[in-house]
């Protein structure tokens, strides 16, 4: 402190790019396909196909877990990006006398 350099120092850009990011993420999970169902069909071995399907509901189960997750994350990431807007726009008028 002291030294000239902020004590918090936010970049919002990279924030926005963060949020925008993670909704990709949420988004491309969402938008995929088990396919590990479909090469259940295919195996040839009632063992196999019984594995293959298991993997894929439980797989299906912790996807929507990571999707719900991500999304939560996103949501905080665009909430501090707007809070600390908010915070620098109120910072700004302090200083300029605008309020």
């Amino acid at each position: 402190m002291g030294d000239g350099d902020p004590d918090l120092l936010v970049k919002f850009e990279r924030v926005r790019e963060l949020g925008r990011k993670l909704r990709f993420v949420a988004t491309e999970f969402e938008n995929s396909e088990s396919i590990a169902s479909d090469y259940a069909e295919e195996a040839g071995h009632d063992g196999l196909a019984h594995e293959l399907e298991q993997f894929a509901e439980n797989w299906s189960k912790k996807r929507r877990q990571v999707i719900d997750a991500v999304g939560s994350f996103a949501d905080i990431v665009d909430s501090a990006e707007e809070a600390f807007g908010g915070l620098d726009t109120e910072l700004y008028k302090a200083l300029t006398g605008e309020i």
